[in-house]
């Protein structure tokens, strides 16, 4: 089993003013992008070798905190979560997430949150 670094995602004081940053200023593609100004938005953008996701809102519960969240691409969600002890530290279970992916959240000592998350199988 290999855990795989596959983005950063970024809660954003300002959306706008950080979509712009990304996608003007240092010239990112959008990859994909969800939601709406009420439901809360999302857009995943690319520069290559790293992607960053900003979202508005997040299902991660207490996630209002300036947000570091590392997302990590595995093949078995299901197996990697059976691999863990139970506590506290599990933040989301898994389940469905807004992009469409599976995943389960986990949060560090210092409120870091890592999110392992079925990638590649949703791929087109």
């Amino acid at each position: 089993m290999i855990d795989r670094f596959d983005h950063l995602h970024i809660l954003p004081a300002d959306y706008e003013r950080s979509l712009v940053f990304y996608r003007d200023t240092l010239g990112w593609a959008v990859v994909s992008e969800w939601g709406d100004a009420a439901s809360g938005r999302g857009t995943v953008l690319s520069g290559g070798a790293i992607k960053v996701v900003l979202a508005e809102r997040s299902r991660v519960p207490d996630a209002a905190a300036p947000a570091r969240a590392i997302h990590l691409d595995i093949h078995d969600i299901d197996r990697r979560f059976e691999t863990l002890p139970s506590g506290d530290h599990v933040v989301v279970p898994p389940q469905k997430s807004d992009r469409g992916t599976r995943w389960f959240v986990v949060r560090d000592p210092d409120g870091n949150l890592v999110a392992f998350e079925e990638v590649n199988r949703h791929r087109g």
